[in-house]
């Protein structure tokens, strides 16, 4: 059985590495935006480690038995004060380990989030999802969130796209 519960220093390599495997899979969409910088693993490290005990930052993990098989990570913030609605609730990555899905572990993570969010008092949850990974876009609707814009990118110094 599962246990989510929040993320420790103990904890940190092992999302690390998690993360890892969640931008290979990233990068299998498009292998030059999401390109791991060459020190990617000890900068994210780094990053969740100086925010371990930020109060507008949390990582939950699915764990059983000492098996860490998920992580789901977000972060709260304001929108600049011309919006009535500022307080936003960042879900940043959501990741399951491939033999663990179909077990209900991602949703679990997601609620338990949510939960923060509401804790926190955000005003709205947001997260992005690359147009082409449909698996992502349907669990986010079934979840509950509606589309709301598209981002547009392109690389300046290619001829690419031209």
């Amino acid at each position: 059985m599962f246990v989510i519960r929040e993320y420790t220093r103990q904890d940190i390599t092992t999302v690390m590495e998690k993360k890892s495997i969640l931008t290979n899979s990233h990068a299998a969409l498009d292998p030059v935006y999401y390109a791991p910088s060459k020190n990617a693993e000890k900068e994210f490290k780094d990053y969740i480690e100086k925010r371990i005990n930020d109060s507008n930052f949390k990582i939950f993990i699915a764990e059983d038995d000492d098996i860490l098989a998920g992580y789901v990570m977000g972060w709260i913030e304001c929108r600049p004060p011309i919006y009535h609605k500022r307080k936003v609730g960042y879900l940043s990555n959501i990741y399951v380990d491939e033999a663990q899905q179909k077990h209900g572990i991602g949703k679990k993570l997601y609620l338990r989030i949510e939960n923060w969010f509401r804790e926190k008092q955000v005003d709205f949850i947001e997260i992005k999802a690359d147009a082409r990974n449909h698996k992502a876009i349907e669990s986010f609707k079934q979840y509950g969130f509606n589309e709301l814009s598209i981002a547009f990118y392109k690389y300046p110094h290619s001829d690419e796209h031209k």
